[in-house]
């Protein structure tokens, strides 16, 4: 007997007798996979809460056995007590601090992040006044989606470092998805004022005196307001200086007689750059870096 006589005697096949429940599943699952695919959201750097949170502390230039005993150490034991903790490490180097702190897969990391701010500012007090902590959930929304950097062999690297803070990075700012946009590198011009220690000791001045002088001078105030036209109007009064001949002109003291002491009589005043401590390169040149970055609810 062949296999077909045999195929006969046993009857039809069982998806012979189901056809159409199973053309009616198979279309199903069809569509839910066309509806998923057009609506679950795909991204480069999808939305995952890593339990794991940075606490980061600058404190200028102190020395590292200096970090270690008045930050470091005080700030883990602080947050010890942290519900659903794990595992805390920390990098010291000069002036700065970097706290890891690695948590439960189970915790609820945004109640988990107000707890160690709450535990950082119980310790704040018994951290030295200069030092400047910091704590962020470690997210893709953490590290830079693109960077931009700007380079000339012909525009100073002054001019390069303007066009990018104050042209480039506000438009960035405005576009939607975006949170935040850094300007690494390049050289921030800045004016530099050298007192005369001889013209000091002569005018009775200290330099925490010309310090104040200059910050009570270089501001914007605003004085109160006046009626216009059945409106209140804001008014301003801005002191700031702008130009050498604005900060050599600002009075630091009048003396008996009534004659203003200025800064320009008491020191030199000359433009300057503030001080780098990190080279950024492009292309093998000096280069003004912005990294751009997403907000945390943004899908790309």
């Amino acid at each position: 007997m062949n296999d077909l006589s045999i195929r006969a005697l046993g009857g039809e096949h069982w998806t012979s007798r189901h056809g159409k429940p199973i053309v009616f599943v198979i279309l199903t699952l069809v569509a839910v996979g066309v509806y998923l695919a057009a609506t679950i959201p795909v991204a480069v750097f999808p939305e995952v809460d890593f339990p794991r949170i940075l606490v980061g502390v600058d404190n200028g230039v102190a020395p590292i056995d200096q970090m270690q005993v008045t930050v470091t150490r005080p700030i883990e034991e602080a947050l010890n007590s942290v519900q659903g903790l794990e595992r805390v490490q920390s990098i010291t180097s000069r002036g700065t601090v970097e706290v890891d702190l690695f948590f439960s897969w189970t915790v609820d990391m945004f109640q988990t992040l107000a707890r160690v701010n709450a535990a950082l500012a119980r310790v704040q007090p018994e951290l030295p006044p200069t030092a400047k902590v910091t704590a962020n959930r470690l997210t893709f929304a953490a590290f830079p989606i693109v960077g931009y950097s700007l380079t000339s062999d012909t525009v100073p690297m002054t001019r390069l470092w303007e066009l990018a803070t104050y042209d480039l990075k506000p438009r960035l700012n405005r576009k939607l998805g975006v949170s935040t946009v850094v300007v690494q590198g390049g050289q921030e011009p800045e004016f530099e004022v050298k007192p005369d220690p001889a013209r000091l000791v002569q005018t009775q001045i200290t330099v925490p005196a010309l310090l104040d002088a200059l910050g009570r001078s270089n501001m914007i105030d605003s004085p109160g307001l006046f009626e216009s036209n059945h409106q209140l109007v804001l008014s301003l009064v801005s002191g700031q200086a702008r130009s050498l001949e604005d900060i050599s002109n600002i009075v630091v003291k009048t003396t008996a007689l009534g004659a203003p002491i200025r800064v320009g009589d008491i020191a030199a005043v000359s433009r300057s750059i503030k001080p780098v401590y990190v080279a950024v390169t492009a292309n093998a040149k000096a280069a003004v870096l912005m990294n751009v970055f997403r907000s945390r609810t943004a899908i790309p």
